[in-house]
């Protein structure tokens, strides 16, 4: 619309309109005017609607630096309590580890004590080295095999005990793990707005467009009563206007507001007051050009103020739309941090699990390390056992074939002392024969004695039933001999 009209600048100003509006046509345009100033609610409606988005503005910029943070809080305690899941795991592979390598040194231990003991089982004791009648025996039947048995009890136990200390800390892993999935997947149900996704808001932008329309309908509004004005203006220098617009305006009261605007009133009553300023005739004809101009952009600017306000309802929809994403978002992290309290709570939990599991794996780690060493010691018995058996084997050859040595030795001494016995038998008896009759007996007593016989025997106890001389020593045959000293050689 156009601007209040300046003095011409020429006589020919009255050219900007056909004819001279009459007093009806200058009353129907003040009447149009007056109406067209009823759209001020929509300028209230613009005023509120703009204190409303600047206060959901604050809002936007408190509950997005909120969530924000908290969104980040999220997700380092989320990497914080990963990193202690990722912990447990750690100490249970390496625990999982120390077992399994124990658990090899174990079974390599016991298949070597199983290994000897077969050896024990297979090797049958000399017949020649019991009694007789005795039934026949191996080296296994003088050990004591129940001091394996307990023993393999005893580590069957640990490995119990350690398997249940595991699943117990799986259970508590498990629980953990529970818990974690669900925080993530109540993070992952986060409401997504724009700025979660790094994003700037949008509401900035909004209020700008908002601020734009209202400034845009308060000047158009600033237009209608500008137009108002002018249109009194000519009344005021048209005969009879002031109460032809008076009754024009009592005549056309809007039923459909009840309630108008209370700042028209006066104009009702006071508008026509004042006396008119003086105008020239060609001031006058322009004014009229302009009225008549302006008055054909009423309903236009009408309308676009009425678009604005739209617009503007429509754009503080989109904030509101967008302040209640960001409380739903707002309430969703309150209860993500609900969640994350629960499971931090039971990070306690988690971390005595796997203190506990630790001490038990220690105390059983060392009892299976004492168990290999008992095994490892009884291997060794065993096969120092074995490898004494075939010494006593070779001894008692050894012991035989001295006696049978001795034996004919003594058997060889007893010839020549035979020999000499029946020597000096004879010499006496050549004596005695040449010099007996010539000699008394009482000139030596023993002139007449038989010689001193000397015997070659065994001295030592003799077992009772033992008769013979040397059976004492069995024989252990020649296949049982050759194996002992084979076996002690491959010893070592």
């Amino acid at each position: 619309m156009a601007a209040s009209p300046s003095p011409p600048s020429s006589d020919g100003s009255g050219s900007l309109y056909t004819r001279e509006p009459t007093l009806e046509d200058l009353v129907e345009l003040f009447v149009a005017s007056k109406r067209s100033l009823n759209c001020t609610t929509t300028l209230w409606r613009a005023d509120e609607i703009v204190k409303s988005a600047r206060q959901l503005l604050e809002e936007n910029a408190v509950l997005s630096a909120k969530n924000s943070f908290l969104r980040c809080s999220l997700d380092d305690q989320i990497d914080n309590l990963e990193a202690v899941r990722r912990g447990v795991d750690l100490v249970e592979g390496d625990v999982k580890n120390e077992f399994k390598n124990l658990l090899h040194s174990l079974d390599t231990s016991f298949s070597g004590l199983q290994a000897s003991m077969a050896i024990l089982r297979e090797t049958p004791i000399s017949p020649a080295l019991q009694p007789p009648d005795t039934p026949q025996k191996y080296l296994y039947d003088f050990i004591d095999s129940t001091t394996v048995t307990a023993l393999k009890d005893s580590l069957r136990a640990c490995i119990d005990r350690y398997n249940d200390a595991l699943s117990s800390l799986h259970d508590t892993t498990d629980a953990f793990d529970d818990s974690l999935n669900a925080l993530r997947a109540t993070i992952a149900a986060l409401p997504q707005t724009v700025t979660t996704n790094s994003a700037p808001s949008p509401l900035p932008h909004l209020f700008h467009d908002l601020e734009v329309h209202a400034t845009e309908a308060a000047n158009c509004f600033a237009s209608l009563v500008q137009h108002y004005d002018l249109c009194v203006t000519a009344l005021k220098h048209t005969e009879g206007g002031g109460e032809a617009a008076s009754a024009a305006t009592n005549s056309t009261a809007d039923p459909t507001n009840p309630h108008p605007d209370p700042a028209s009133a006066p104009l009702q009553t006071s508008t026509f007051a004042s006396p008119p300023e003086p105008l020239t005739a060609d001031e006058r004809l322009e004014m009229l050009a302009v009225v008549q101009k302006d008055a054909a952009e009423v309903d236009d600017v009408v309308t676009e103020i009425r678009d604005r306000g739209a617009e503007m309802e429509y754009l503080l929809s989109s904030i509101s739309a967008h302040i209640a994403l960001l409380r739903d978002e707002r309430a969703a992290l309150a209860a993500a941090l609900h969640t994350l309290d629960t499971v931090a709570r039971s990070t306690r939990a988690q971390l005595t699990a796997a203190k506990d599991f630790i001490a038990a794996w220690n105390l059983e780690h060392a009892a299976i390390v004492q168990g290999i060493d008992e095994w490892e010691s009884l291997r060794e018995f065993y096969e120092a056992f074995d490898a004494a058996y075939n010494n006593l084997v070779i001894e008692i050859a050894a012991r035989r074939s001295r006696h049978e040595r001795a034996k004919k030795k003594a058997k060889e001494a007893q010839r020549e002392l035979d020999a000499l016995y029946d020597e000096d038998v004879a010499a006496r008896e050549s004596f005695t024969a040449a010099q007996g009759d010539f000699l008394p007996l009482d000139i030596w007593p023993g002139l007449r004695d038989r010689p001193r016989r000397f015997e070659v025997c065994a001295v030592g106890p003799v077992e009772e039933g033992d008769e013979e001389e040397g059976k004492s020593i069995p024989d252990v045959g020649r296949e049982l001999l050759e194996m002992a000293v084979e076996r002690v050689r491959e010893r070592g």
